[in-house]
């Protein structure tokens, strides 16, 4: 989709009666100047869209990965225009709500992040969350890295899914299990296993990237996840003492393929639902049906 040309931040002249505004927040894919001309790409529910910024005072603030709000003028018998645009500071926008789509083969992956965030139940964990997903230089490598190289999930793009699938597997089984089994399973536990499952295999956006050291990528991904994210978990610590705990300890287990060791129950559901996760592709790829490229 390609909006028309943009003046910068001033109506548009003549308004027809028929003129209908509409707002939309969006993450700044590229913006560009050339030859006196902005040039601004938007993601937007795993496109791109594209329009020309003909007065480039206006979009002052406004670079590759920030967070803008938009309004679009559209008519009945036009083309659609942006009328204003203005870059949103830290804090007046929420990052599950403006990842950046379209740097996924399927579009549709994001937004099950988004909910699967939104989901949480506990405050710590969803602050949390929210800032690891406006990280955009880890989130990229989330969104585009293979899940492995020959083996499942292995397109552009698999690490997610498989990621998204063992939390939701995860998700589904901490739901049920207290009633099959009268475990005790408080929301601390729930969320922290819920992101264990989805940071499980974390590690490969070092040892899977090609711009990691040679030695990095000699490593074994399980061991590399809580160094991924190593940036962040001081601030998990300091929203939360116990949900750090538990979201460390569950990682570790799962990295050493000890869960059943674990004072905590359920851990070992992070390894069954990779298991799951992994048979279910495999199936799914020698019946001819899987992400695609």
């Amino acid at each position: 989709m390609r909006i028309s040309d943009w003046e910068g931040g001033h109506a548009l002249p003549e308004q027809a009666a028929s003129d209908v505004r509409t707002f939309g927040i969006y993450r700044v894919r590229d913006y560009f100047e050339r030859a006196g001309i902005g040039h601004l790409v938007l993601h937007h529910a795993g496109q791109r869209w594209e329009g020309v910024v003909r007065n480039p005072a206006a979009a002052t603030g406004v670079r590759s990965g920030t967070v803008v709000e938009v309004q679009f003028s559209a008519t009945l018998d036009g083309p659609s225009s942006i009328c204003f645009i203005r870059a949103l500071e830290s804090g007046e926008y929420q990052p599950s709500q403006v990842m950046p789509t379209s740097w996924c083969i399927d579009g549709s992956d994001p937004d099950r992040l988004r909910t699967l965030i939104e989901r949480l139940t506990t405050a710590p964990f969803r602050h949390w969350m929210e800032a690891v997903v406006d990280d955009l230089a880890l989130l990229k490598r989330f969104f585009q890295l293979k899940a492995s190289y020959k083996h499942h999930h292995s397109v552009p793009g698999g690490l997610l899914r498989h990621s998204l699938e063992t939390a939701e597997i995860v998700e589904k089984t901490l739901r049920d299990a207290p009633a099959t089994c009268s475990t005790l399973i408080d929301d601390t536990l729930r969320d922290g296993l819920v992101l264990a499952a989805l940071f499980h295999d974390f590690g490969k956006t070092i040892s899977h990237a090609s711009t990691s050291p040679w030695l990095l990528r000699k490593t074994d991904h399980r061991h590399l996840s809580l160094v991924a994210l190593a940036m962040h978990l001081p601030r998990l610590a300091e929203l939360s003492v116990p949900a750090h705990a538990v979201f460390v300890h569950s990682l570790i287990q799962d990295a050493l393929g000890k869960g059943y060791a674990s004072p905590l129950p359920m851990v070992d559901a992070v390894r069954m639902a990779d298991r799951v996760s992994t048979g279910l592709w495999m199936h799914a790829d020698i019946q001819g049906g899987r992400l695609t490229e």
